[in-house]
């Protein structure tokens, strides 16, 4: 019986993102399987492609033509049931491609390698001019076979037309060749094959033969065995030739092993007997019993920072462990993971794999091999650890989950609280959300019974949250304190250093300055690509574009009016440092923030150091807001709580109540009581009143009632479309036409009232990157989401090409994070 299959090719186009049918070639019938990746011949050229098996039939629907699949180019299939479900929703949710959404779950490391071979065929030929005998000469020195690609480096371009001439001549054959890469590494170890007493032998006769360094390895490894092939040839300083001549003879073996690139951490925490409290053992109770359970709704972890939800973590992985179920847990950053997986490690030791982005290609793929074929029972990692290829899945755990970096900024944008919740419908598995301050609409979900809530109100050490003093720096200036660090902080971080405890001081902004302004006619230092000034950075001299890059030094003179009255304003980072250094010469500082963190293993060494009391002060940006458990900080110092207030953007009180809340759970988590000091400038904004008095239903309840008169989200969905470009005349005329389109088919289905769309507007950052870039936002109010996407889809994918210029980018996000 024939069989076909329907395949998504590995393109990225978007004329090609559809499924398409091949014929199953009657040797692979019985092998291929749905989620296989199988090489096809694809488009006019039949280029040799990888492609993804979705679908297996007996039959083929329509009358037309279909190719023959080639071959499958992995035992095992890639793609599991789960994952193609996964595929198919995250195409419809986010717009996006079967490809966009494939490589979120394909393991990096592996692809087909396609390349034109040209072949010679006849090896008697005249009449040929001299460019001809030039690329047969090729041929002819690569054994008569070379890829089209090495003979236009070694000639030029112009060479596919003589290959064509001679081809049409018969004296050539030109075709696709693959090669199907994956990255895995091996090592070899080598045994004697021979007894004790004919190793001795062997080695005498060796030694009449002079071959010398066969002796030296016989002799080697009578008294050592699974010797690593490298290893041998430095020990004994011998070459390949000689082992592989003892192989030959059949004197030792060579086996071929597996070598899994394991991920390095630096950072180890103590084991501590931990007896769990009343609250936790309740939390943990109900989360067992809803293991067995079927179609169980997500679990919101909701517990005051110390409150031990880390603790809870663990215990539910030992129990899914007992039932040899697979667990994840996502972090938000990696900041977070050294410590995070140093007390999964202590507990669980080698059945952990860890992935994120700072890993190489290599290292994600062994790791992925070692979860693939159950070697790792628990997964570790930021956003892309969610599509790891666990076996068995029982537990899906994201801590906190409030934080901005699970929603995707690149194509497909998505969000990983949102794909979690369909992994675990499809698997059926636990799904727990833990934060101290969950975004406003995961705790609007629990109200109206779509999330479980699970509360922890206390610390797990039973210590009362640290107490937070609000110092407004309006009145600090009027008093004439010109200071980063109130009087209040001053003396804090004076008193803490002689108490021979640690502080932690907050800042949410890298660098030495905000920006760079003359003080005489007010020119700002502004990047040339962006539209946005530049942070400046005192150590290099220079202003730094945090969006794309760019850097200048900065003159002593102003560009436009020529005066020197160049000034630095605001602060940074790297400012804190300098002051603190200035006011508290012996105390040794560290600073924690992209600048410092960007060596591989460099949140390790500095978090290490704090841990182990090697500096009395850390400064950093919200990274150290995440998590981080430090027994001997009893003081935190907020420095600008209302910057983020500021931003042009619906979450940003929520934002500012979390990041309060987050930073100043860092003091006090142990023996020692905590101590925060916050400095704002707003300080009667009830994001911050509702924040120093951690009162987060109080907050919730004034949020909400914002959300739903404004009809944001929970209430309403939110479409941003971005048309980005170089020329911006062509970004303006394209953005309108969007809109007209949009605004057509709505009025042939009916409306006729547009206010659900916003815009077009230029983007409130409008040049990123020499980029102009203007927005379009829509929310579906009075329309239904499913239809906005439709006509989104419509318009700016499938008729891409027929609405919009080529030079100009589009950007589609459902529900974004921000919307600068």
């Amino acid at each position: 019986m024939e069989k076909y299959a329907k395949v998504v090719v590995s393109n990225n186009s978007n004329h090609t993102d559809e499924l398409y049918t091949y014929k199953i070639p009657e040797f692979l019938i019985d092998e291929i399987k749905i989620g296989h990746r199988v090489l096809v011949t694809f488009g006019r050229g039949n280029k040799p492609i990888e492609a993804f098996v979705f679908e297996i039939s007996s039959f083929k629907e329509g009358d037309f033509k279909v190719k023959e699949i080639i071959n499958i180019l992995d035992e095992n299939p890639i793609l599991k049931k789960r994952d193609i479900e996964i595929i198919k929703w995250m195409r419809e949710e986010y717009i996006c491609t079967f490809m966009d959404a494939i490589n979120c779950i394909y393991p990096k490391g592996m692809r087909v390698d396609n390349y034109k071979v040209v072949k010679l065929i006849k090896k008697e030929f005249d009449n040929l001019n001299k460019k001809e005998i030039k690329v047969l000469d090729e041929i002819m020195k690569n054994k008569g076979k070379i890829k089209v690609e090495i003979l236009k480096t070694k000639l030029d371009n112009s060479v596919e037309n003589i290959i064509k001439k001679l081809k049409d001549k018969g004296i050539v054959n030109i075709s696709w060749e693959y090669k199907s890469i994956k990255n895995e590494k091996y090592i070899y170890n080598i045994n004697l094959n021979i007894l004790d007493d004919e190793a001795d032998e062997t080695v005498d006769n060796l030694i009449k033969k002079r071959a010398f360094k066969q002796a030296d390895i016989i002799n080697f490894l009578k008294n050592n065995q699974n010797v690593e092939i490298n290893d041998l040839m430095d020990l004994l300083n011998i070459s390949k030739s000689s082992i592989k001549s003892l192989e030959e003879k059949g004197l030792i073996t060579i086996e071929k092993l597996d070598y899994y690139r394991k991920p390095k951490t630096n950072y180890e925490v103590k084991n501590k007997k931990i007896n769990l409290n009343e609250e936790q053992l309740k939390v943990i109770s109900k989360l067992k019993k809803s293991m067995d359970k079927e179609n169980k709704n997500p679990f919101l972890l909701y517990g005051v920072t110390g409150s031990g939800k880390t603790e809870i973590y663990l215990n539910i992985i030992e129990e899914a462990l007992k039932k040899n179920l697979d667990s994840i847990v996502l972090v938000p950053e990696i900041s977070l993971t050294p410590q995070t997986i140093a007390r999964f490690k202590n507990k669980f030791k080698d059945i952990i794999a860890v992935l994120h982005s700072k890993l190489s290609n290599g290292e994600k793929y062994d790791e992925y091999r070692r979860i693939k074929e159950g070697n790792a029972k628990i997964v570790i990692g930021a956003r892309s650890a969610l599509f790891a290829p666990c076996n068995n899945l029982g537990v899906i755990i994201i801590d906190e989950f409030h934080e901005s970096s699970y929603k995707s900024e690149m194509n497909p944008k998505y969000n990983s609280i949102e794909v979690a919740k369909q992994i675990s419908k499809t698997e059926n598995c636990i799904l727990i959300l833990g934060s101290a301050t969950p975004p406003i609409e995961a705790y609007y979900k629990c109200k109206v019974g779509e999330y479980e809530l699970l509360e922890l109100k206390n610390r797990a050490n039973n210590k009362e949250m640290p107490s937070i003093e609000v110092v407004d720096m309006k009145e600090e200036l009027n008093n004439g304190n010109k200071s980063i660090f109130s009087k209040s902080l001053f003396e804090a971080i004076k008193e803490n250093l002689q108490n021979n405890n640690q502080t932690i001081l907050f800042l949410n902004r890298r660098g030495y300055a905000s920006f760079v302004s003359c003080r005489k006619c007010g020119y700002i230092f502004k990047c040339s690509n962006c539209e946005i000034s530049l942070t400046y950075h005192k150590r290099k001299n220079v202003g730094k574009c945090h969006y794309c890059g760019y850097e200048m030094n900065i003159p002593k003179e102003c560009p436009d009016c020529e005066s020197n009255y160049i000034k630095e304003f605001g602060i940074g980072t790297q400012k804190i440092e300098e002051e603190v250094k200035k006011y508290f010469k012996d105390a040794k500082v560290l600073r924690m923030d992209k600048d410092t963190t960007s060596k591989k293993g460099a949140h390790e060494e500095i978090l290490n150091k704090f841990k182990n009391k090697e500096a009395d002060i850390l400064i950093g940006t919200q990274m150290i807001g995440k998590g981080l458990d430090f027994e001997n900080v009893t003081l935190v110092g907020i420095l600008a709580a209302d910057m983020i207030l500021n931003f042009p953007d619906f979450r940003s009180s929520e934002r500012t109540f979390q990041i309060i809340n987050q930073v100043a759970g860092r003091a006090g988590r142990a023996h020692l009581n905590g101590r925060v000091i916050l400095q704002s400038y707003d300080t009667e904004h009830y994001s911050i009143e509702y924040a120093v008095n951690y009162d987060y239903e109080g907050f919730y309840k004034d949020e909400i009632k914002i959300r739903n008169a404004f009809n944001y989200i929970p209430f309403n969905n939110l479409i941003s479309i971005v048309i980005y470009g170089k020329n911006e005349k062509k970004v303006i005329n394209n953005i309108q036409k969007l809109y007209d389109s949009i605004i057509y088919i709505l009025r042939k289905r009916g409306y006729e009232n547009f206010d659900f769309i916003l815009g077009p507007n230029p983007c409130p950052i409008s040049k990123i990157n020499l980029n102009y870039r203007w927005q379009i936002l829509l929310k579906d109010i009075n329309v239904e989401i499913k239809l906005l996407k439709s006509i989104i889809k419509y318009i700016c994918i499938q008729k891409r090409e027929l609405i919009f210029d080529q030079d100009v980018n589009i950007s589609i996000d459902i529900n974004p994070f921000n919307i600068l």
